[in-house]
């Protein structure tokens, strides 16, 4: 499976078999690994997770987590990103969802801190934090697919 079939099967396109991409099939253009970056997006639930249980041993901050330009993603989207793509639609929408995104787990963060664990997991699991996250994964995934085929 080529690396643009996996994207294509993240947005529910015909492509090859539901098999992950050879180790060397490249998911990098324009200086950033998209797989990395939505794999990155998605461990989030977990570290969240894991978090609002008291079984995770990160601490992590709300100020720095509701900002989009600290993760590898939001460091890219301000610099080569949206230099490079900042005029197409698929590329303002993807900023647009993560920015959001961040908002959403910073405000569990927030949450989970006042001792409101309960609705910090309702806010995980049926919030704005879930449409956002699949959000950015499918424009990410729309994204590499535009650029992988327009080059």
């Amino acid at each position: 499976m080529s690396a643009l079939d996996w994207f294509k099967r993240i947005l529910g396109q015909p492509g090859e078999a539901a098999a992950p991409p050879p180790a060397d099939a490249s998911m990098e253009l324009a200086g950033l690994n998209f797989m990395t970056a939505i794999e990155a997006h998605i461990k989030w639930k977990s570290r969240l997770e894991s978090y609002i249980q008291g079984t995770s041993s990160e601490e992590l901050k709300a100020e720095v987590i509701c900002r989009d330009d600290q993760c590898p993603l939001g460091k890219w989207i301000y610099s080569t990103g949206g230099e490079r793509f900042g005029t197409i639609d698929t590329f303002g929408d993807m900023k647009g969802h993560h920015a959001l995104f961040h908002q959403c787990a910073g405000r569990i963060v927030e949450t989970a801190q006042a001792g409101n664990k309960d609705e910090a997991m309702r806010l995980l699991q049926y919030g704005d934090y879930v449409r956002a996250s699949e959000q950015v994964k499918r424009l990410l995934a729309k994204l590499y697919v535009r650029l992988n085929t327009s080059t």
